[in-house]
């Protein structure tokens, strides 16, 4: 199975070296995303397509991701 967040950025054309601003792929692959992402996320742990290793993983990406977005954006 492919892997939607590899693909939304580009798949594998996507270049490797240096940094590249994956924030307008991201924006669209939000903006285009069917569904409730946690209801998915259960959804694939109970078949046994994650693991809960993998889950644990992109859990930790993501609260990553939320902690360098906190900051650099503005404070409400």
């Amino acid at each position: 199975m492919a892997n939607p967040f590899r693909e939304a950025m580009g798949g594998a054309q996507a270049p490797r070296a240096g940094r590249r601003n994956l924030a307008p792929s991201l924006l669209q692959h939000i903006q285009n995303f069917q569904g409730n992402p946690m209801e998915q996320l259960q959804n694939k742990l109970n078949s046994g397509e994650m693991t809960q290793d993998q889950y644990n993983q992109l859990r930790g990406m993501a609260e990553n991701i939320v902690r360098q977005m906190m900051g650099v954006l503005p404070r409400r």
